[in-house]
């Protein structure tokens, strides 16, 4: 089973305009909502009108502003180095994750699944807060970011996995990371995707990647492939707001 999950809806309004024209059409399977994104009333306001949509938790530990007074870093990297050292303490975690869920049930959104911003969910300690989170709220699928490294020269020609080279060690890393989760999750009663496509060109993904997901889906009929995209449409205030991100390509 194939399913296109557009992440970041509540960022701003532009990205919830693109990924509410896409569940309307019936293009994308899902959308996971930001709690603390700016955008959030709007994406609620625009939910009222789609009674079928599938919502998940797009849970958020940087840049985004908290909601319960902790600090969140600046981008995944220092929350990395921070949360190595000690200084993140897992119980502000916690109580960070619950009040975006709460915020999010709160409005009257039933959450189907969650995933992350950054995929920080999946670090140790934290991916244990989610679990217990998402049994108490009865949330039944949790992300993993297990997408498959070396795929056929049609998909990814040399040069471009060349300059994917960093993106692609910190595949690894994600890949390992999925690996533990998985055992947890499934201890836990919970399910997971089997695969995963849209980490390597976050941002950029191109009809390869879709038919890439395609392909997988019809090998594995009894698997779940899970594409994450990050649709929306390109305004300049979205461009200029979140330039550091890179090459983004949203439309």
């Amino acid at each position: 089973m194939l399913r296109i999950i557009a992440d970041d809806f509540g960022l701003i309004k532009s990205v919830n305009d693109g990924i509410v024209f896409l569940l309307k059409e019936g293009k994308i399977s899902g959308a996971s909502l930001m709690a603390n994104g700016e955008a959030f009333e709007d994406a609620i306001a625009q939910l009222s009108g789609i009674q079928t949509a599938n919502v998940g938790a797009h849970l958020v530990l940087v840049e985004e502003k908290s909601l319960s007074g902790m600090n969140l870093p600046k981008n995944h990297r220092t929350f990395f180095v921070r949360y190595i050292l000690g200084l993140i303490k897992l119980s502000d975690i916690e109580k960070e994750l619950r009040a975006q869920i709460k915020k999010i049930t709160n409005a009257g959104v039933k959450i189907n699944f969650v995933n992350s911003h950054q995929h920080l969910h999946l670090l140790p300690g934290i991916m244990g807060i989610v679990i217990k989170l998402a049994k108490e709220y009865q949330v039944p699928h949790i992300r993993l970011v297990n997408e498959v490294v070396f795929i056929p020269r049609s998909y990814y020609k040399y040069d471009i996995l060349f300059s994917k080279f960093f993106r692609i060690l910190q595949l690894f890393f994600l890949r390992f990371l999925s690996r533990l989760a998985k055992k947890q999750i499934q201890k836990a009663g919970l399910q997971c995707n089997d695969f995963f496509v849209g980490f390597v060109n976050a941002g950029s993904l191109s009809e390869s990647d879709i038919k890439y997901a395609k392909n997988l889906a019809e090998k594995y009929p009894d698997k779940i492939i899970e594409l994450g995209c990050h649709p929306g449409y390109e305004g300049e205030e979205l461009k200029r707001k979140y330039k550091h991100w890179g090459n983004y390509n949203w439309e």
